[in-house]
């Protein structure tokens, strides 16, 4: 399974201003954190990924570029050991 942290990027700056962005980023970081703590508590694993190629990710999932933005990428699955 992976997971993909999806932000409307401009509802979140019309409501907050220049920290919107800020705010997107912290949330999206606690809900990873919870991912993780899930998958240990699962024996499974799990690793955030920010090193992407934005426009094929938006383009794979149909996202508007000009107000979404993937913030996190996070595969699920059996650790191999």
């Amino acid at each position: 399974v992976t997971f993909f942290w999806v932000a409307d990027v401009e509802r979140m700056t019309y409501r907050y201003g220049e920290r919107g962005f800020r705010y997107l980023c912290m949330d999206a970081g606690h809900v990873c954190q919870n991912l993780y703590l899930v998958a240990e508590a699962l024996g499974l694993g799990t690793c955030a990924i920010g090193a992407y190629d934005d426009d094929a990710v938006n383009a794979t999932l149909g996202l508007d570029a000009d107000r979404e933005a993937v913030l996190y990428i996070a595969p699920l699955g059996v650790i191999d050991r």
